[in-house]
């Protein structure tokens, strides 16, 4: 699948997924503010930004934000939510400088591209000291990924293979909905569960997913779901583990 018919996916319920989950990241996005000094004056880029919300987080701490997506659909939702600055670009070579950007921030992003290896080291080569590698913990299970294998299968996403960072960080992202409704609503505004309705059909892929959420159900009809991200600070200007 090209970069291009995945934005189209993840365009398809782009406002839901603004609406529910884009913001489940958020402790991991505080982290990355927090460890990295994003504060006045700082430029942030932050790749596959989705709808935004990083941006606008990163832009609220005093930064000038720039995001960039494949989807037109979340750029949109981006420029409607955020005065950051957005670009409807792929992952891979940036039309930025050398050292453009105090941060560039990458969450649950880097598999997205065709050579993930190759935007990582476009992430570096347009920081000015830290780069930020968020993705699913390899070493604790997340509901969320124990969910998509059962509906979608195994995964193939292959990611960036990288250095040794300055700083490894285990980050708690928590995902709760009150009912059964706002749940299916969250996953199917996902672009891979997208993907595997275009061949089974919605109602298939409904019947799946109820199956799979059934021993995250709470007595009172809501859902819970406990997931891990690794966090991967690099730093170009450290005094150990220098990218």
């Amino acid at each position: 699948m090209t970069e291009i018919q995945e934005g189209e996916l993840w365009g398809r319920k782009a406002a839901e997924r603004a609406a529910i989950g884009a913001k489940m990241s958020m402790p991991a996005w505080k982290t990355a503010i927090e460890r990295t000094g994003i504060t006045e004056g700082k430029r942030v880029l932050d790749l596959a930004c989705g709808s935004g919300e990083f941006c606008a987080a990163a832009t609220e701490a005093g930064a000038r934000a720039t995001g960039i997506d494949i989807s037109t659909a979340m750029i949109a939702l981006a420029r409607q939510a955020s005065t950051a600055e957005f670009h409807e670009l792929p992952l891979g070579r940036l039309p930025w400088q050398d050292g453009t950007f105090d941060v560039v921030t990458a969450f649950n992003a880097l598999f997205f591209a065709p050579d993930p290896d190759e935007a990582f080291a476009e992430a570096v080569r347009v920081s000015k000291d830290y780069v930020v590698v968020c993705e699913w913990h390899p070493e604790h299970a997340s509901d969320l990924l124990v969910i998509g294998r059962a509906v979608r299968g195994p995964g193939g996403r292959k990611g960036a293979t990288l250095p040794e960072p300055h700083e490894k960080l285990t980050i708690d992202i928590p995902q709760e909905h009150p009912d059964e409704a706002t749940m299916l609503r969250s996953f199917l505004s996902v672009g891979s569960y997208q993907r595997i309705i275009e061949s089974e059909g919605e109602e298939k892929v409904v019947e799946k997913i109820r199956a799979a959420v059934e021993p995250f159900r709470t007595p009172d009809g809501a859902y819970r779901f406990s997931n891990k991200y690794l966090m991967s600070i690099f730093r170009k200007n450290g005094q150990a583990a220098s990218i």
